[in-house]
Protein backbone atom coordinates (compact mmCIF):
# COMPACT_ATOMS: atom_id res chain seq x y z
CA UNK A 1 0.00 0.00 0.00
CA UNK A 2 1.20 3.68 -0.38
CA UNK A 3 -1.40 5.47 0.94
CA UNK A 4 -0.45 8.52 3.08
CA UNK A 5 -1.41 11.16 4.70
CA UNK A 6 -0.20 14.08 2.43
CA UNK A 7 -1.94 17.16 3.91
CA UNK A 8 -2.73 18.84 7.38
CA UNK A 9 -5.25 16.66 9.11
CA UNK A 10 -8.02 18.62 10.59
CA UNK A 11 -10.57 16.70 12.87
CA UNK A 12 -14.20 18.42 13.94
CA UNK A 13 -17.03 17.43 15.01
CA UNK A 14 -19.00 16.90 11.76
CA UNK A 15 -15.86 16.39 9.03
CA UNK A 16 -12.54 13.81 9.50
CA UNK A 17 -10.36 15.48 7.40
CA UNK A 18 -7.68 12.76 6.11
CA UNK A 19 -5.84 13.28 2.62
CA UNK A 20 -5.04 10.02 2.07
CA UNK A 21 -3.48 9.70 -1.69
CA UNK A 22 -4.04 6.23 -2.76
CA UNK A 23 -4.95 2.80 -1.46
CA UNK A 24 -3.30 0.64 -3.34
CA UNK A 25 -5.11 -2.28 -2.60
CA UNK A 26 -8.32 -0.97 -3.88
CA UNK A 27 -10.91 0.36 -1.51
CA UNK A 28 -13.86 -0.70 -3.18
CA UNK A 29 -17.73 0.25 -2.88
CA UNK A 30 -20.03 -2.24 -4.39
CA UNK A 31 -23.63 -0.87 -6.42
CA UNK A 32 -26.20 -3.09 -4.51
CA UNK A 33 -28.16 -2.22 -6.84
CA UNK A 34 -26.12 -4.43 -9.47
CA UNK A 35 -26.19 -6.93 -6.59
CA UNK A 36 -29.88 -8.98 -7.69
CA UNK A 37 -31.89 -5.60 -6.15
CA UNK A 38 -31.22 -7.03 -2.42
CA UNK A 39 -31.74 -4.45 0.53
CA UNK A 40 -29.03 -2.13 1.56
CA UNK A 41 -29.31 -3.22 4.82
CA UNK A 42 -29.11 -7.20 4.33
CA UNK A 43 -29.95 -7.29 8.34
CA UNK A 44 -32.59 -5.06 8.27
CA UNK A 45 -33.45 -3.19 11.60
CA UNK A 46 -30.29 -5.21 13.75
CA UNK A 47 -28.00 -3.08 10.20
CA UNK A 48 -29.19 0.33 10.91
CA UNK A 49 -28.88 -0.19 14.79
CA UNK A 50 -25.25 -1.21 14.28
CA UNK A 51 -24.46 1.88 11.52
CA UNK A 52 -26.01 4.32 14.10
CA UNK A 53 -24.58 3.02 17.11
CA UNK A 54 -21.45 3.06 14.59
CA UNK A 55 -22.18 6.68 13.59
CA UNK A 56 -22.38 7.95 17.20
CA UNK A 57 -19.33 6.39 18.21
CA UNK A 58 -17.25 8.02 15.72
CA UNK A 59 -18.78 11.59 16.11
CA UNK A 60 -17.22 11.20 20.08
CA UNK A 61 -14.13 9.84 19.12
CA UNK A 62 -13.76 12.96 16.82
CA UNK A 63 -14.62 14.57 19.76
CA UNK A 64 -11.89 13.12 21.61
CA UNK A 65 -13.78 11.31 24.10
CA UNK A 66 -11.73 7.39 24.14
CA UNK A 67 -15.54 6.70 25.28
CA UNK A 68 -16.49 6.97 21.72
CA UNK A 69 -13.59 4.81 20.57
CA UNK A 70 -14.50 1.96 22.97
CA UNK A 71 -18.14 1.74 22.07
CA UNK A 72 -17.19 1.56 18.42
CA UNK A 73 -14.71 -1.33 19.06
CA UNK A 74 -17.77 -3.14 20.96
CA UNK A 75 -19.83 -2.64 18.08
CA UNK A 76 -17.34 -3.75 15.89
CA UNK A 77 -16.93 -7.16 17.73
CA UNK A 78 -20.85 -7.24 18.10
CA UNK A 79 -21.19 -6.66 13.73
CA UNK A 80 -18.27 -8.95 13.74
CA UNK A 81 -21.11 -11.69 15.58
CA UNK A 82 -23.55 -11.38 12.60
CA UNK A 83 -20.96 -12.44 9.56
CA UNK A 84 -21.94 -15.65 8.40
CA UNK A 85 -18.13 -17.17 7.83
CA UNK A 86 -19.44 -20.45 6.80
CA UNK A 87 -21.00 -19.19 4.04
CA UNK A 88 -18.07 -17.31 3.05
CA UNK A 89 -15.65 -19.36 2.43
CA UNK A 90 -17.77 -21.84 0.96
CA UNK A 91 -18.74 -19.46 -1.90
CA UNK A 92 -14.99 -18.49 -1.93
CA UNK A 93 -14.13 -22.36 -2.66
CA UNK A 94 -16.97 -22.39 -5.60
CA UNK A 95 -15.65 -19.36 -6.91
CA UNK A 96 -13.27 -18.37 -9.77
CA UNK A 97 -9.71 -17.02 -8.05
CA UNK A 98 -8.51 -14.63 -10.80
CA UNK A 99 -12.63 -13.77 -11.40
CA UNK A 100 -13.11 -12.66 -7.65
CA UNK A 101 -9.51 -10.63 -7.69
CA UNK A 102 -10.09 -8.97 -10.65
CA UNK A 103 -14.01 -8.62 -10.01
CA UNK A 104 -13.78 -5.72 -7.66
CA UNK A 105 -14.48 -2.56 -9.85
CA UNK A 106 -13.83 1.46 -8.31
CA UNK A 107 -17.27 2.40 -7.73
CA UNK A 108 -17.85 4.85 -4.87
CA UNK A 109 -21.25 4.18 -4.71
CA UNK A 110 -21.56 2.10 -1.67
CA UNK A 111 -18.63 3.42 0.43
CA UNK A 112 -19.88 7.02 0.09
CA UNK A 113 -23.13 6.14 0.90
CA UNK A 114 -22.31 4.45 4.18
CA UNK A 115 -19.35 7.47 4.71
CA UNK A 116 -22.07 9.61 5.00
CA UNK A 117 -24.11 7.95 7.29
CA UNK A 118 -21.04 7.30 9.58
CA UNK A 119 -20.48 11.30 9.60
CA UNK A 120 -17.18 11.00 7.42
CA UNK A 121 -16.80 13.42 4.56
CA UNK A 122 -17.10 11.72 1.41
CA UNK A 123 -14.61 14.18 -0.19
CA UNK A 124 -11.86 12.09 1.78
CA UNK A 125 -12.45 8.26 1.26
CA UNK A 126 -9.27 7.56 -0.89
CA UNK A 127 -9.39 6.96 -4.41
CA UNK A 128 -8.30 2.99 -5.53
CA UNK A 129 -6.81 0.86 -8.40
CA UNK A 130 -7.35 -3.28 -8.39
CA UNK A 131 -3.81 -5.15 -6.79
CA UNK A 132 -4.56 -8.53 -8.01
CA UNK A 133 -1.18 -9.56 -6.13
CA UNK A 134 -2.59 -7.97 -3.20
CA UNK A 135 -6.23 -8.84 -3.33
CA UNK A 136 -5.08 -12.45 -3.99
CA UNK A 137 -3.69 -12.44 -0.68
CA UNK A 138 -6.90 -10.90 0.82
CA UNK A 139 -8.62 -13.87 -0.99
CA UNK A 140 -6.68 -16.67 0.98
CA UNK A 141 -6.54 -14.83 4.16
CA UNK A 142 -11.01 -14.66 3.78
CA UNK A 143 -10.84 -18.38 2.69
CA UNK A 144 -9.03 -19.08 5.64
CA UNK A 145 -10.32 -17.18 8.28
CA UNK A 146 -13.50 -15.73 7.23
CA UNK A 147 -13.99 -11.73 8.06
CA UNK A 148 -15.11 -11.76 11.76
CA UNK A 149 -11.34 -12.35 13.22
CA UNK A 150 -10.41 -9.64 10.93
CA UNK A 151 -13.17 -7.15 12.12
CA UNK A 152 -12.37 -7.99 15.90
CA UNK A 153 -8.96 -7.09 15.24
CA UNK A 154 -10.22 -3.52 13.83
CA UNK A 155 -12.16 -3.73 17.34
CA UNK A 156 -8.84 -4.11 18.76
CA UNK A 157 -7.12 -1.38 16.92
CA UNK A 158 -9.88 1.09 18.18
CA UNK A 159 -9.38 0.15 21.82
CA UNK A 160 -5.62 1.07 21.34
CA UNK A 161 -7.36 4.64 20.01
CA UNK A 162 -9.25 4.74 23.35
CA UNK A 163 -6.10 4.54 25.45
CA UNK A 164 -4.18 7.32 23.41
CA UNK A 165 -7.21 9.76 23.43
CA UNK A 166 -7.47 8.70 27.18
CA UNK A 167 -3.98 9.76 28.27
CA UNK A 168 -3.87 12.78 25.86
CA UNK A 169 -6.93 14.41 27.14
CA UNK A 170 -5.41 14.17 31.03
CA UNK A 171 -2.80 16.02 29.54
CA UNK A 172 -4.76 18.43 28.24
CA UNK A 173 -7.45 19.03 30.83
CA UNK A 174 -9.87 16.57 30.42
CA UNK A 175 -12.28 15.83 27.46
CA UNK A 176 -13.73 19.17 26.94
CA UNK A 177 -10.13 20.90 26.28
CA UNK A 178 -9.25 18.00 24.07
CA UNK A 179 -12.69 18.36 22.22
CA UNK A 180 -11.41 22.27 21.57
CA UNK A 181 -7.53 21.18 20.45
CA UNK A 182 -9.12 18.27 17.75
CA UNK A 183 -10.93 20.95 16.24
CA UNK A 184 -8.18 23.81 15.32
CA UNK A 185 -6.11 23.45 12.37
CA UNK A 186 -2.99 21.45 13.16
CA UNK A 187 0.44 23.07 12.92
CA UNK A 188 3.30 20.84 11.02
CA UNK A 189 4.87 18.79 13.09
CA UNK A 190 7.95 20.01 15.13
CA UNK A 191 8.15 12.52 18.82
CA UNK A 192 4.82 11.15 20.18
CA UNK A 193 4.86 7.83 18.19
CA UNK A 194 3.13 7.28 15.28
CA UNK A 195 0.12 5.47 13.37
CA UNK A 196 1.79 2.84 11.71
CA UNK A 197 -0.19 0.06 13.08
CA UNK A 198 -3.25 1.62 11.88
CA UNK A 199 -2.32 2.31 8.91
CA UNK A 200 -1.57 -1.33 8.30
CA UNK A 201 -5.19 -2.11 9.74
CA UNK A 202 -6.47 0.12 7.03
CA UNK A 203 -4.77 -1.52 4.71
CA UNK A 204 -5.57 -4.62 5.07
CA UNK A 205 -9.28 -3.74 5.69
CA UNK A 206 -9.42 -2.08 2.20
CA UNK A 207 -7.91 -5.46 1.02
CA UNK A 208 -10.41 -7.51 2.74
CA UNK A 209 -12.84 -5.69 1.74
CA UNK A 210 -11.83 -5.65 -2.07
CA UNK A 211 -12.54 -9.83 -2.05
CA UNK A 212 -15.36 -10.20 -0.05
CA UNK A 213 -16.85 -7.68 -2.23
CA UNK A 214 -15.81 -8.79 -5.63
CA UNK A 215 -17.32 -12.56 -4.40
CA UNK A 216 -20.68 -10.51 -3.51
CA UNK A 217 -20.64 -9.36 -7.47
CA UNK A 218 -20.49 -13.16 -8.23
CA UNK A 219 -22.70 -14.40 -5.31
CA UNK A 220 -25.38 -11.65 -4.98
CA UNK A 221 -26.33 -13.86 -1.58
CA UNK A 222 -27.55 -12.45 1.29
CA UNK A 223 -24.92 -13.57 3.24
CA UNK A 224 -22.18 -12.64 1.03
CA UNK A 225 -23.64 -9.19 0.96
CA UNK A 226 -23.72 -8.70 4.62
CA UNK A 227 -19.99 -9.65 4.38
CA UNK A 228 -19.12 -7.26 2.08
CA UNK A 229 -21.41 -4.19 4.19
CA UNK A 230 -19.75 -5.29 7.37
CA UNK A 231 -16.05 -4.99 5.27
CA UNK A 232 -16.67 -1.76 4.05
CA UNK A 233 -17.83 -0.61 7.56
CA UNK A 234 -14.71 -2.13 8.94
CA UNK A 235 -12.50 -0.39 6.26
CA UNK A 236 -14.65 3.21 7.25
CA UNK A 237 -13.60 2.54 11.06
CA UNK A 238 -10.23 1.76 10.13
CA UNK A 239 -10.16 5.22 8.00
CA UNK A 240 -11.44 7.48 11.05
CA UNK A 241 -9.04 6.31 13.64
CA UNK A 242 -6.16 6.73 11.46
CA UNK A 243 -6.85 9.98 10.84
CA UNK A 244 -7.77 10.71 14.52
CA UNK A 245 -4.50 9.19 15.19
CA UNK A 246 -2.78 11.45 13.36
CA UNK A 247 -4.24 14.10 14.69
CA UNK A 248 -3.67 12.92 18.21
CA UNK A 249 0.66 13.09 16.78
CA UNK A 250 0.46 16.07 15.67
CA UNK A 251 -0.93 17.83 18.45
CA UNK A 252 1.34 15.73 21.14
CA UNK A 253 4.31 17.16 18.97
CA UNK A 254 3.89 20.84 18.39
CA UNK A 255 2.05 20.83 22.16
CA UNK A 256 4.87 18.80 24.22
CA UNK A 257 7.99 18.89 20.86
CA UNK A 258 8.74 15.19 21.55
Amino acid sequence: MNGRVNRRVFVGRTALGLGVATVGGGAVAISFADLGGQSVNSLGAVGEEIDRQLAEGIAKMKDGLGAGARQVATIMRLYASTVDDNQLRGALRKANRRTVTTAAQPNHGELVRRARKFGINPAIVPPHSIDRLRNEEAFDRLSREGLAPSMREVADYVDNLAAKLENLAQRRGGPQALTIALRQPIPEPVDCGNCNDLKAGMDSAALLMDAACGLAVLFPLPPIIAACQAAIASFLVMMSAYGLCEAIVQLCRYYYGQ
